[in-house]
């Protein structure tokens, strides 16, 4: 009997945003400000957590040397409240400085220069953790003063950090486990997922971020690298990889079981035929209380779908699956309503009930004269 299981996807780019207030004051120490945007794991809130540091450049005319500030680590000072690199610096006279800031410190594969940020070699699998490059700050002469919002009330150089990588998490819900028909017949299934994998995914990569503009000042964004159909993705290099989740057992209605908890992909264009998720099952097939057939089998999916092309930088992107113990999506066949979910005692499998259509072949005309003599 054939099996149906069903993909829903929903991608989320989670983003706060920040209002700074800028005012003039004495001249004294370079200190940051620092934000991030918000995601479920890796950096999490709108205010950079205090126990991570993250690498500082900065440029200023005038600099005896290629920089002001080269490659500093930035950490929070709890005795003075402040974010600050790990040599002190002071505010010049008359001249203005610009910062490029990027987590974590000191990673490999990171190449800045001040109009480019360049990302090459970079094992997303082996690392597993969460990359991030900051908006540059361009023309700064003081440290700027924020409007206290009741969950930072820091001040400095300000610094919003983006994620350049993506993250993919999968989910698995029962559709239903029960059908009494009109004429009597009870069905039950129990389902098991006995495994589930992602594979035929890019691993590694690199990508190049170009400054989007040059205003005298300001916070200045970045040109992320695009596909030949506009998504935010890397440049993949290497062999694809996989990945396995965690969950086993029976799925009930009305329950979601995480089977891969999110981690970090690099981002990348999906194709038809190349991204898939694999899941194992087992669905055992009660009539009337009496066992009545169990199936052991694998089905595939492309995780392309046209309303995902890609996994894109800075996306959240949740695989829900759905899965069916029949051919029937019980919903008649038609598409699943997210605000009309299936009845999972009652689902709608009229598409997938087993009828005939049956016919007479006609008869064979034979063309001989039969003569017979007696």
């Amino acid at each position: 009997m054939k099996k149906l299981f069903a993909i829903v996807l929903s991608a989320a780019l989670l983003t706060v945003a920040c209002t700074k207030v800028q005012v003039n004051h004495a001249q004294r120490e370079v200190s940051f400000q620092t934000a991030s945007y918000i995601t479920k794991v890796g950096i999490d809130g709108t205010v950079f957590p205090t126990t991570e540091t993250f690498g500082a450049y900065a440029w200023a005319a005038g600099t005896v040397g290629a920089y002001f500030m080269d490659n500093e680590e930035v950490s929070f000072n709890s005795t003075t409240t402040k974010w600050k690199p790990s040599t002190t610096y002071y505010w010049p006279k008359n001249t203005t400085v610009d910062f490029l800031c990027y987590y974590p410190y000191n990673m490999t594969g990171i190449a800045i220069s001040e109009n480019q940020i360049v990302y090459s070699g970079i094992d997303v699998e082996a690392g597993q953790t969460d990359i991030m490059y900051a908006d540059k700050a361009v023309g700064y002469s003081d440290n700027v003063d924020e409007v206290d919002d009741g969950v930072n009330g820091y001040n400095g150089v300000p610094t919003v950090f983006h994620h350049a990588l993506a993250k993919v998490k999968v989910i698995v819900e029962l559709a239903y486990n029960h059908k009494t028909e009109a004429d009597g017949t009870e069905t039950d299934w129990t389902v098991n997922v006995n495994s589930l994998s992602l594979s035929g995914f890019y691993k590694a990569g690199g990508c190049t971020l170009n400054l989007a503009s040059t205003p005298a000042t300001g916070i200045v964004g970045w040109d992320r690298p695009t596909d030949a159909d506009g998504n935010f993705v890397w440049t993949p290099s290497g062999t694809t990889t996989s990945m396995n989740g965690t969950f086993s057992g029976a799925v009930t209605p009305g329950n979601e079981y995480e089977a891969i908890s999110e981690f970090f992909v690099l981002p990348q264009t999906l194709a038809a035929g190349q991204q898939k998720i694999n899941v194992g099952l087992t669905v055992a097939t009660k009539r009337n209380g009496a066992d009545f057939l169990n199936e052991t089998f694998t089905k595939s999916a492309d995780l392309y779908l046209v309303s995902l092309p890609a996994w894109q930088m800075n996306q959240v992107i949740t695989y829900k699956i759905t899965v069916a113990p029949t051919a029937s999506n019980g919903n008649g066949g038609s598409p699943i309503d997210p605000s009309n979910p299936v009845d999972p005692n009652n689902p709608d499998l009229t598409d997938a009930i087993i009828t005939f259509d049956p016919a007479v072949n006609g008869w064979d005309n034979v063309g001989v004269v039969a003569t017979i003599n007696i």
